[in-house]
C-alpha cells in the first residue's frame, strides 16, 4: 500500500515537472518564398510561420495564419511544376509532399493540388494548396456553370480535391487530422466548395469543425448552399470584379466569413455608340452591382448553360492548347486579320453594320443567323493566312459553329444596353421599341401584319381603290418565319380595314375619330414624357382639301380627348433632355464602361496587388518602432532604478537583446508581451560605465536600436576577452541587420567562431511572454518542491 502511494506521489511529481514543457511558448520563423505574379517574372516575398497557428480553433480569427495562407496559395503559381510550394512547405516542416496535375499540361479536366503533412502536438495537420493561377486550359473550366446545383466546372474540380484529401489521409495513415486548405481565385472557389463538404462529412476526414482551417482569396461564388461556416474565410478585395462571378441573382454564394480588404476606389464610366464619351465617376463595387443587376435580368443561368457553357470553355481550351508562339498568332488572327476584313474593309463594314442595325430593332433568330453567316463568310477569306493556319480544320469548324450561339446569346444583350443608361430602364420610355425588341419572329410578324394590313386596307376602302390584299412587300428582311405569319395576318387585317374604310367613305365624323385616335395616342405620350407643352392639335400644320368643317371639328374633339389621356400617361414616365440625347446616341453604358476600364478592373485581381492588401492585415509585416522609452538616461545611484522600453515588434520574433554589441544574458532583463516590453534590471545597469551606450533589440526580421545614457556609472575598460566577444557579436549583428539575411541561422556554421555565449539561432524563438528563462527554472523548483511535499504527505 505504501509502495502504491509512493508510486502515485512520484507520478504526481513527474506530471507536475512536465507542465512547463507541455505549455511550450509560441515560436515563429521567417524566410523567403517564390511565386509567379500575373504577367510578370518570378517574385520573392517574405513569410512568417508558426505551428502554434493551429493550436486555436479554426473558427477563431488569426491574422498571421490568414497572411501565411495567402503566401502558400500563391506559391502554387508555377507553370507545369510545383517547386515553389514544395520548397515553402519543406522549409516550414511539412513532409510527404504529393502533387497532382501540377507537372502535366493543364486541360479542362485537371486541377492542380499540392498536399503535405506534419505532426503538431499529437495532431496530423494536412496542408492542401490548390493552384489558382498559371493553369492554362483549366481556366476554361471556370465558364462551365451547368443548369442546376453548384457551378458545374468548379464543383467537378472540388470532387477531385475531396477524393485526393481522403486518399492522402488513408495513404499516410493519419488520425486526429487538422486540415489547412488554401486557394486563390478559381482555387479559392474550389476550396470553398470542398470546405462545405468536409464540414458536412467530418468522420470521412477524421477531423472536427475546430480543426478545419480554410482560407480563400478573391473567389467567385459557385455554391447554392447558403450555409455559412466559421472555419471558412473568404477574403475579398472590395474593388475586385471576380468575386461577383457567378452572380448572386443566379443563386450562388460563398460559404465562409467574408473579410473585405482594400479601400473603395472609383472608375470613370462612359457612354456612346459611335463615340465613347466620359460621363461620371462611380465606386467600383457600385458599378459591379449595376452591371450584374442589368446582365442577369437579360441572361438567366439556364440560357447561359445551354448556349455558352460548351463553346466558351472549348474555345479557351483550344487557345491554351497552343504553344506560346501559336497563341500570339491566334490573337493576331482575330485582332489583325479578321478585324481588317470586318471593320477596315468598307464594303464588308457597310454590309455588317446594316445587318446589326436591323437586329437592333428586332430580337430575331433569322437576323442573328444572317449576321453570323456574314461574319463566317468574311473570316473564311482570311482563314488561310499565316496566323489563321495555327487552327486545325477541326478547330476552325468548331469556331464557326460556336459563333452563332455566342452571338445569338450575347448580341441582343449588348444591343439592349443601348436602351439603358445608369440602370434606367428605357422600356418605360420607349415602350414601342422595347415591345418590338422582345417579340419572337412569329409575334412580330403577326403584329405588323395586322397593323400594315388594316392601315392599307382602310386607306384603299376610304378612297374607293380596288381591293388589293396582296399589296405587302415580299422582300422582308426579317426572314421566312416572320414573313409567313406577316402575310397571313396582313391579308386578314387588310380585308377588315378595307370594309371599315369603305364604310367611313360617306361618314366623315367616323373617319375623323379613327384618324384622331391613331395620331393622338403616340403624340400625347411622347409630349407628356418629354414635358412638352400640351398642344393637342394645330389644324394649320396639315389640312387637305377634302377635309370639311364637320370632319375637322370631330377630329379636334376626339384628338384632344385621346391626346390628353396619353399625355397624362407619358408624364408618369418622364424623359429628360439629357436622357433623350443619350438614348439617341445609344449609350451602351454597361458594355462600354466595362471595356474601357477592363485593364484597371483586372489589375485589382492580380495576386501581386492583393498580396499587399493581405499582408497589410498582418501586424508581422508592419514596420517596427519604439513606442516608449527611447533614448533614456538612467541614474544608477538611485535605488532599484531599472530601464523599461516598449516597441511595436512582436515578442515571439525577438532573438536577443544587445548592449554595445554584446548579448545580454537572459537573467539581466525581463520580457513581457505588448507588443514587446523590455525591462533591464538594476543589477545589470550598475555594471555599465558612465556615458552613452547602444541598446539593440534583434528580431528575426529587423533590428531596433536606441541610445542609453548612464549617469554615475562605473568607469572601467572592458577586458580583452570582452572586447573580443563584443567584436564578434557586432560582426554577427551586422549581418542580421540586413533584411535579406533573415536570421542568424542563414550564416554558414563555419563562419561562427566556437566561443562561449554566442547563440546559434535556428530562426525560431520561444516567446517568454511572462518572464525570462530563469522563471522556468523557478517554476521547476516550486513544482518539484510541491511534488516532494505531496510525496511526504502521502507517505505519512
Amino acid at each position: 500500500m505504501k509502495n502504491s502511494k509512493l508510486i502515485i506521489a512520484f507520478t504526481i511529481l513527474f506530471v507536475m515537472l512536465l507542465i512547463p514543457i507541455t505549455t511550450k511558448a509560441e515560436t515563429v520563423q521567417t524566410g523567403k518564398f517564390k511565386y509567379m505574379p500575373a504577367f510578370e517574372n518570378v517574385a520573392e516575398e517574405t513569410y512568417y510561420y508558426s505551428d502554434d497557428y493551429f493550436i486555436q480553433s479554426g473558427k477563431e480569427d488569426n491574422e498571421h495564419l490568414l497572411a501565411m495562407s495567402f503566401n502558400l496559395a500563391i506559391s502554387t503559381f508555377e507553370i507545369q511544376n510545383y517547386s515553389y510550394s514544395k520548397d515553402l512547405l519543406e522549409e516550414i516542416g511539412f513532409k510527404d509532399i504529393k502533387a497532382e496535375d501540377m507537372k502535366e499540361k493543364p486541360t479542362l479536366e485537371t486541377i492542380g493540388t499540392v498536399m503535405a503533412h506534419k505532426e503538431i502536438d499529437g495532431h496530423s495537420i494536412i496542408a492542401v494548396a490548390i493552384r489558382g493561377e498559371k493553369y492554362d486550359s483549366e481556366w476554361g473550366n471556370n465558364f462551365i456553370v451547368g443548369k442546376e446545383g453548384n457551378a458545374k466546372g468548379f464543383n467537378d474540380s472540388s470532387k477531385k480535391v475531396i477524393k485526393r484529401v481522403k486518399d492522402y489521409i488513408k495513404e499516410n495513415d493519419l488520425d486526429d487530422v487538422k486540415i489547412w486548405m488554401v486557394g486563390y481565385s478559381r482555387a479559392g472557389t474550389i476550396a470553398d466548395l470542398t470546405g462545405v463538404y468536409i464540414n458536412k462529412h467530418l468522420q470521412e476526414f477524421n477531423t472536427t469543425t475546430d480543426d478545419i482551417f480554410i482560407y480563400t482569396f478573391e473567389a467567385p461564388a459557385a455554391s447554392i448552399d447558403e450555409t455559412k461556416y466559421d472555419n471558412i474565410y473568404n477574403i475579398k478585395c472590395v474593388n475586385d470584379l471576380i468575386p461577383w462571378v457567378y452572380p448572386s441573382e443566379w443563386g450562388f454564394h460563398t460559404n465562409g466569413k467574408v473579410i473585405e480588404i482594400g479601400e473603395s476606389e472609383t472608375l470613370k464610366t462612359y457612354i456612346g455608340f459611335s463615340e465613347q464619351v466620359e460621363h461620371s465617376d462611380i465606386e467600383m463595387q457600385e458599378f459591379y452591382s449595376q452591371f450584374f443587376g442589368w446582365l442577369t435580368n437579360r441572361l438567366s443561368r439556364e440560357v447561359y448553360a445551354e448556349n455558352l457553357d460548351e463553346p466558351v470553355s472549348k474555345l479557351l481550351d483550344i487557345y491554351f492548347s497552343k504553344s506560346t508562339e501559336d497563341r500570339t498568332k491566334l490573337i493576331k488572327f482575330f485582332t489583325e486579320d479578321v478585324k481588317t476584313e470586318l471593320l477596315d474593309n468598307e464594303e464588308n463594314k457597310v454590309k455588317l453594320v446594316g445587318k446589326v442595325w436591323t437586329a437592333a430593332g428586332h430580337n430575331s433568330d433569322y437576323l442573328y443567323h444572317d449576321i453570323t453567316d456574314t461574319i463566317i463568310e468574311i473570316i473564311d477569306g482570311v482563314k488561310d493566312s499565316e496566323n489563321g493556319s495555327v487552327l486545325t480544320d477541326e478547330e476552325y469548324d468548331f469556331l464557326k459553329n460556336s459563333l452563332y450561339p455566342i452571338i445569338r446569346t450575347l448580341g441582343p444583350i449588348i444591343l439592349d444596353d443601348s436602351n439603358y443608361y445608369e440602370g434606367i430602364n428605357y422600356e418605360e420610355y420607349y415602350h414601342q421599341y422595347a415591345e418590338d425588341y422582345y417579340l419572337s419572329d412569329e409575334e412580330m410578324g403577326a403584329k405588323y401584319g395586322k397593323i400594315s394590313g388594316f392601315s392599307n386596307g382602310y386607306d384603299d376602302g376610304f378612297t374607293g381603290n380596288e381591293k388589293n390584299e396582296l399589296s405587302y412587300d415580299e422582300n422582308n428582311e426579317y426572314g421566312p418565319d416572320y414573313f409567313e405569319v406577316f402575310k397571313n395576318n396582313y391579308i386578314e387585317a387588310y380585308l377588315e380595314g378595307y370594309e371599315l374604310g369603305f364604310a367611313h367613305k360617306d361618314d366623315l365624323v367616323a373617319k375623323a375619330k379613327y384618324d384622331a385616335t391613331e395620331r393622338a395616342k403616340d403624340s400625347g405620350y411622347y409630349a407628356g414624357s418629354h414635358n412638352e407643352e400640351s398642344i393637342p392639335y394645330n389644324e394649320d400644320l396639315w389640312k387637305e382639301e377634302w377635309m370639311t368643317e364637320e370632319y375637322l371639328n370631330a377630329y379636334n374633339e376626339e384628338y384632344e380627348i385621346v391626346y390628353l389621356e396619353a399625355y397624362e400617361e407619358g408624364k408618369k414616365n418622364p424623359v429628360t433632355e439629357e436622357e433623350e440625347e443619350l438614348h439617341e446616341e445609344l449609350s451602351l453604358y454597361h458594355v462600354i464602361s466595362l471595356i474601357k476600364n477592363i485593364k484597371t478592373i483586372m489589375n485589382k485581381h492580380y495576386p501581386q496587388e492583393n498580396l499587399k492588401l493581405v499582408h497589410s492585415l498582418d501586424s508581422y509585416y508592419k514596420p517596427y518602432y519604439f513606442t516608449d522609452g527611447e533614448n533614456q538616461t538612467i541614474d544608477i545611484d538611485q535605488e532599484n532604478e531599472s530601464l523599461t522600453i516598449k516597441t511595436s515588434g512582436h515578442l515571439e520574433k525577438l532573438i536577443k537583446v544587445q548592449v554595445d554589441g554584446k548579448d545580454l544574458d537572459e537573467t539581466a532583463y525581463k520580457l513581457e508581451s505588448g507588443s514587446t516590453i523590455l525591462t533591464i534590471k538594476p543589477d545589470y545597469l550598475k555594471t555599465l560605465s558612465e556615458g552613452e551606450h547602444t541598446l539593440k533589440l534583434v528580431y528575426i526580421d529587423n533590428t531596433l536600436e536606441t541610445k542609453l545614457t548612464i549617469k554615475n556609472g562605473i568607469n572601467q575598460e572592458p577586458t580583452d576577452v570582452e572586447k573580443q566577444q563584443g567584436s564578434i557579436n557586432q560582426e554577427l549583428d551586422g549581418k542580421t541587420d540586413n533584411p535579406d539575411n533573415i536570421t542568424i541561422n542563414n550564416i554558414p556554421k563555419d563562419d561562427i567562431p566556437n566561443i562561449p555565449n554566442i547563440p546559434k539561432n535556428d530562426g525560431k524563438r520561444d516567446n517568454p511572454k511572462t518572464g525570462d528563462d530563469i522563471g522556468i527554472y523557478i517554476a521547476f523548483a516550486i513544482l518539484g518542491t510541491m511534488g516532494i511535499l505531496a510525496a511526504i504527505v502521502v507517505k505519512e
